[in-house]
């Protein structure tokens, strides 16, 4: 397996239904993603909410995308943990599925 790119959440500029677009214009599709697994059609990503610091890992193309919840200074971890829950929220209602390593 191929090293996994390293995104910040904060580099986001739009999440839909159809993926990510990062401010850089690099893309992640949710469709292109899909892992066959315990969890069938729409298994696109892990995540570990626990880790340092907190990331969901796409199975994007050539290689694995992890985004970051990286943001430093006051209140950054519960800042963090509010993106993670919000983008895991956004998976879901767009019906697609990850899996919990934490």
């Amino acid at each position: 397996m191929h090293t996994a790119s390293e995104k910040s959440f904060y580099e986001i500029k739009e999440i839909n239904q159809n993926g990510i677009t990062f401010t850089n214009g690099e893309k992640i599709v949710f469709q292109s993603c899909i892992k066959q697994g315990s969890n069938g059609k729409t298994f696109i990503a892990e995540r570990d909410l626990f880790a340092q610091p907190p990331y969901f890992l796409f199975f994007t193309a050539e290689r694995p995308t992890k985004i970051l919840f990286n943001k430093k200074g006051i209140f950054s971890k519960s800042e963090n943990r509010k993106q993670f829950r919000e983008l895991q929220r956004m998976i879901i209602e767009f019906g697609y599925s990850s899996y919990d390593l934490g």
